[in-house]
């Protein structure tokens, strides 16, 4: 009865120890060089990962240290758009000049404008400006195409001031609205500290045409420069292209099957016809594997059209995420399709960052490539405590291959090294699950048996 208990833990350690991951268990391994002593390193994934991982959501991913144990890994959230701080614009500033401030409205202006609304020339209709105060300043904004939300002062004048500066807004130059009024323009010295507020804020405006004024201004000071402040640029993050081109499908008149020979995490697609000067109607399809149904991905107008010498083409499609490695693109055939020649088809997607924990030496490997494998991943949040998106992981950047100087983004082209190579790849036996379902029917003919034997025993009993 004891051997055959002891038989059965015997079984199960196997069948754990079977399961249990090492670099061989991966077909493929990128040497990671991750000098430094962090704590943690972070990873863009080159391009072979998406050539080699079996899983599109990269579950076959493991980071090895040197002694082939298994470290903790996340993935950071990618980000789809970014925002970009915009360079100030400098605005061209005309001075109003008059004898009472409360009269500014009454000035009498010619202002010769362009086409645009772009001030050419501004002229006063009276006795000369030397003889006059300087009551404001005529900015034209009309070449802002999106809103400003501050102003930047360039004062001219060695004097120190402390001075109120109120804005006004307009689109006509006759009708004026309010911005900002008591606003502190600021430039103080005193025992070599040196105070200064030359920016003025104020709520997201657009408006062609602004007057700035200001008061307790000192005596020879003048406005040098108006620069304008733009909100945060939101843009598209810098996307890597997998391109691919069609093969015509037998039998079956403007179809194209395209097989990217991977699982990128293509979010935009762009189509290249192989003739100028052609209009089509399209769809797309994709699928993971060969043996399924195909799914309908997007519908389009797509184009090639040459112009005054210019060539014009379709803009990418957004397709939100699809890792499927194969494609079908069906052309409209009316009109003749595309003509002759194969269209091709560009995969533009956003890659991963891995974020892994330094335990254990170096050096590190990056392996993939697993039938077997299943997700492990943690939350970034439990690899980087307090994370947020907007803010620096704090993890050393990692380069890959041999060169310690070779930045990360620059490994995609490298070829990966074999670890388990194709067996890795393989369906296989599942063997602790077999080994659990053995020791399962072996405990199950072990109590048959042990009942067996004492109602025998209890029978000669009587």
């Amino acid at each position: 009865m004891r051997n055959t208990v002891l038989t059965l833990l015997l079984l199960l350690r196997a069948a754990g120890a079977a399961c249990a991951e090492s670099p061989s268990s991966f077909a493929y391994g990128i040497p990671i060089r991750a000098e430094g002593g962090e704590a943690l390193y972070r990873l863009e994934l080159p391009r072979a990962v998406y050539q080699g991982v079996v899983r599109p959501d990269l579950g076959d991913v493991r980071v090895f240290n040197g002694a082939g144990e298994v470290v903790p890994h996340a993935f950071r959230p990618r980000v789809r758009t970014e925002t970009q701080k915009r360079d100030p614009v400098r605005l061209p500033v005309f001075p109003l000049y008059g004898d009472d401030p409360g009269q500014l409205d009454g000035l009498s202006l010619r202002v010769e404008r362009s086409a645009s609304g772009t001030i050419v020339q501004l002229d006063q209709r009276a006795r000369t400006p030397a003889s006059k105060k300087l009551l404001a300043y005529l900015v034209d904004a009309t070449a802002l195409k999106d809103p400003m939300n501050a102003l930047q002062f360039g004062v001219r004048g060695g004097a120190s001031y402390a001075a109120s500066v109120q804005v006004e807004a307009s689109d006509d130059l006759s009708r004026w609205r309010t911005l900002v009024a008591g606003a502190p323009l600021v430039s103080l010295q005193h025992d070599g500290a040196r105070l200064e507020q030359w920016r003025v804020e104020f709520g997201s405006a657009r408006s062609r045409y602004l007057r700035i004024g200001w008061s307790a201004m000192p005596a020879g000071t003048s406005l040098g420069a108006l620069w304008a402040e733009l909100g945060d640029e939101r843009v598209e993050a810098s996307r890597q292209w997998e391109a691919v081109t069609g093969s015509a499908v037998a039998g079956k008149a403007g179809d194209y099957a395209f097989d990217t020979q991977g699982v990128f995490p293509a979010d935009r697609v762009r189509l290249e016809l192989p003739q100028a000067n052609t209009v089509v109607q399209v769809q797309l399809f994709s699928r993971s594997r060969t043996d399924r149904e195909w799914r309908t991905v997007t519908r389009a107008t797509v184009y090639r059209l040459r112009r005054d010498g210019v060539e014009i083409t379709s803009p990418d499609l957004s397709i939100g995420e699809d890792p499927e490695r194969y494609w079908l693109l069906r052309v409209d055939q009316r009109g003749g399709g595309l003509g002759s020649g194969d269209p091709k088809l560009l995969f533009g997607w956003i890659a991963h960052e891995i974020v892994w924990v330094a335990r254990g030496n170096p050096p590190f490997t990056l392996a993939y490539g697993s039938r077997d494998a299943k997700p492990s991943a943690y939350a970034i949040e439990a690899i980087v405590p307090g994370y947020r998106g907007d803010a620096d992981l704090g993890a050393k950047t990692a380069s890959a291959g041999g060169n310690a100087s070779m930045p990360a983004k620059a490994v995609a082209g490298e070829s990966p090294a074999p670890l388990g190579g194709s067996n890795a790849l393989e369906e296989r036996i599942d063997v602790k699950r077999w080994l659990l379902w053995g020791s399962l029917l072996a405990g199950v003919a072990l109590l048959g048996w042990m009942a067996w034997r004492l109602s025998k025993q209890m029978g000669k009993g009587g």
